[in-house]
């Protein structure tokens, strides 16, 4: 009874009421609001399952990628390969099939660098939009004889493309940086020059000229395309991907 009486427990014991009735409330609601603020909405490639490692490649902007997006603004190449793919059809029914295996939309236009959408294209060893080699092109499903070649049939090549990145893209941690490197300069190139330079950052790699330029060339076209020729560049997204869930 003593104790009770004491001035200094009696203090104590009105802090401690005070902190229970007004203090604890006040830093608990603090907590729900910060941690409801820093849980941020999932962009559109998250919630729709994208496999995209890096983004920020498609609107990445450095000196390499910038010397091509002057050539593309001063031709017309970009507009004429778009102006074809648009006539045609053909990025409507590449972004279903892409979408399919959640590879990033913008790998849909790379057809304008390969082949510029011409299905016929034909650079000696390699054919078709998508420009499949023979091997390539049987190890992913095309047949390709004297009579009959399947890197001719534009859609059967989509979805061999797309398995195909697909590869490249879990191959390469989808850096896309890198997997469009092995599309060009194969895999295996990639890996040994990887491994050799002990770097896995493309910008860094000493790498062929073709594939060294092929990178900043696509993402030179795709710039050239978004901010130039809006109405033909079909984006797919996200309004695509809720339409093809």
């Amino acid at each position: 009874m003593q104790n009770a009486q004491n001035p200094y427990i009696r203090s104590t014991l009105t802090k401690l009421n005070y902190f229970l009735r007004f203090g604890l409330p006040f830093m608990l609601l603090v907590v729900f609001v910060m941690s409801g603020c820093s849980k941020r909405p999932l962009s559109p490639r998250k919630q729709y399952g994208i496999q995209d490692q890096y983004p920020e490649t498609w609107i990445e902007s450095n000196q390499r990628i910038e010397r091509f997006v002057s050539i593309y603004r001063k031709n017309t190449h970009v507009r004429i390969c778009l102006q074809r793919a648009e006539q045609k059809g053909y990025l409507h029914y590449i972004h279903r099939v892409f979408y399919k295996y959640r590879l990033p939309p913008e790998l849909a236009h790379l057809p304008i660098l390969e082949s510029c959408f011409d299905t016929r294209a034909n650079s000696g060893s390699a054919l078709g939009m998508w420009q499949f080699t023979k091997a390539t092109a049987t190890d992913y499903g095309l047949r390709v004889g004297w009579f009959s070649d399947d890197r001719l049939n534009w859609r059967k090549a989509t979805h061999s493309a797309a398995r195909y990145l697909n590869e490249l893209g879990r191959r390469f941690n989808y850096d896309w940086r890198l997997a469009l490197a092995g599309y060009n300069g194969g895999p295996n190139y990639l890996d040994k020059i990887m491994k050799n330079q002990r770097s896995h950052n493309f910008w860094k790699l000493k790498l062929r000229k073709e594939t060294k330029e092929y990178v900043p060339k696509f993402l030179a076209m795709l710039k050239v395309g978004r901010e130039r020729y809006p109405d033909l560049f079909f984006q797919g997204a996200p309004r695509y991907w809720v339409a093809s869930r």
